[in-house]
């Protein structure tokens, strides 16, 4: 995200230092000058409010001025159209920076749109789909799902450079509008296919689980820090009670892997417990992973213990999973470790767990579905392995459904190969991405990944992330409290799991 971050800091700059010129300009017509003016103005809060919207905990504060963004990027589009138009900028420049921003206005619209649960045409998603690959060109996954994955609109140089650098500066930005331009739209026909490709999974049937072998369950909250939220705590336990949940899956941040956090939290999971809902926590990874464990790989894995036991000691979970995907978000955290590195961690990890309360099962996810994942699935699921469950994380990427078949077809060979398995075998997390292929893509993603799940006797569970947009944009509930139609699926998928059992 540092990319989009610079980029993002140069055209604020861009925009205000333009508009304060323009505004000393006795000869700036007074059309661009107030929407140069205007433009700037918002420019910094609007970007601020597009960030903040995407997320439960700080969306509703803000849900009632969302309109501010898609606004400024359009009063952006009309200052770069007028001053193209009138002939004020070179249309070398102008004609640029408007397509630019008129494609920037079409994705805030078609995103405000389905915020607020409204269904936009095939063909506005598909240019969010291209939109973001685009950004994902430069930034790599995350664009997918972050709400940082944004670009800031573009003022038009509507007056005489000063200096020739200021002819290389204008080069520069019309090169960057078109380049992103032109990126965007050799991206539509593959974001096209991706925006289809889900429909695949429509008519996908679950497979009945009469024995009720086969729990649906969500992850709740954002990664635990601290006690939880009491807004989200609500809305995501109503949301267990909405679908049916079987199982509640959470993340441990290890700054929340105290005292206080987690006596907070078996407080409130205890009552649902009782009540037979099954438990799995995840261990996170804690800020500057990857420098803490290069200053003392061996003090940064005693401390990862640490924090196990204080979960085990408190929690109690039916499922703890030492290390959130450790190809998938712990290489992202960590860097690519060995495979060695990890099974040594494992080893240590479901021993420190079992000397404290062996009726906790240690699990591990595979995400990445590359050779080291398959090592370390091959290894945790053997019979000898001190690993009590083994799964997978499924999701799309940006060529849709394509990707996640292919990740399915990769779980099916490894599964293949255990013959029978020995290893309880689970769906550890699954999702779809609303903001880059549109929400019923999500839903259907979410559809397709339990179809799949239910067809493996093998799998006893899949549990579906998440349960409201956190740190990414991935949940069933959206940032303003409406529940997506994925939140649909899932509810639709425990009724007739729970009605095939009876």
């Amino acid at each position: 995200m540092l990319v989009l971050a610079i980029a993002a800091g140069l055209a604020l700059t861009w925009d205000v230092l333009l508009a304060s010129r323009l505004a000393q300009l006795r000869t700036t017509p007074r059309i661009l000058a107030a929407l140069g003016g205007l433009g700037a103005l918002l420019a910094a809060p609007a970007l601020l409010i597009a960030i903040a919207i995407p997320s439960e905990l700080t969306g509703r504060s803000v849900a009632g001025v969302a309109w501010i963004w898609p606004l400024t990027v359009a009063i952006f589009a009309a200052e770069s159209l007028y001053a193209t138009v009138r002939r004020l900028a070179s249309p070398l420049v102008g004609v640029p920076v408007t397509l630019y921003n008129v494609l920037l206005l079409i994705v805030a619209v078609t995103r405000y749109l389905e915020e607020g649960g409204a269904t936009p045409p095939s063909w506005a998603l598909t240019l969010v789909a291209a939109y973001t690959t685009a950004l994902g060109a430069a930034s790599g996954p995350v664009a997918l799902a972050s709400p940082y994955a944004v670009l800031v609109p573009l003022a038009a140089p509507a007056l005489p450079g000063r200096w020739r650098v200021s002819a290389a500066g204008r080069a520069v930005l019309a090169l960057a509008a078109g380049l992103t331009v032109a990126g965007v739209l050799a991206w539509l026909p593959a974001a096209a296919s991706a925006v289809r490709s889900y429909d695949r999974y429509a008519s996908d049937p679950l497979q009945e689980r009469p024995a009720g072998d086969f729990a649906v369950g969500v992850r709740l909250l954002p990664p635990i820090e601290a006690p939880p939220p009491p807004a989200a705590l609500r809305n995501d336990l109503a949301l267990v009670d909405t679908t049916g949940a079987e199982l509640v899956s959470l993340v441990v941040d290890p700054s929340g892997a105290h005292a206080a956090a987690l006596d907070s939290i078996a407080r409130v999971f205890d009552p649902l417990r009782r009540d037979s809902t099954l438990l799995v926590v995840t261990l996170g990874y804690p800020r500057e992973a990857a420098r803490r464990r290069r200053a003392s790989a061996s003090a940064y894995e005693a401390e990862r213990l640490a924090d196990l036991q204080r979960i085990v000691r408190r929690l109690h979970p039916d499922y703890l999973l030492p290390a959130d995907e450790p190809y998938g978000r712990g290489a992202r955290a960590l860097g690519s470790l060995p495979v060695g590195t990890w099974i040594r961690y494992l080893t240590d990890a479901a021993r420190t767990v079992r000397a404290i309360d062996p009726h906790v099962k240690v699990g591990i996810a595979a995400a990445a579905f590359d050779s080291r994942d398959s090592a370390l699935y091959a290894w945790a699921a053997a019979p000898g392995s001190p690993i009590d469950a083994v799964g997978f994380s499924l999701y799309p990427a940006f060529a849709g459904a394509v990707t996640l078949d292919a990740r399915m077809r990769a779980a099916d060979r490894w599964m293949r190969r255990l013959a029978p398995p020995v290893k309880e075998q689970w769906v550890f997390a699954a999702g779809g991405y609303p903001a880059a292929h549109g929400e019923a893509a999500q839903a259907l993603a979410i559809w397709g990944t339990l179809a799949w799940a239910t067809s493996h006797s093998d799998i006893k569970g899949a549990i579906v992330a998440e349960a409201a947009d956190y740190d990414d944009i991935t949940g069933l509930r959206a940032a303003s409290g409406r529940l997506r139609p994925a939140a649909a699926a899932v509810t639709r998928a425990t009724r007739q799991l729970r009605e095939a059992a009876e």
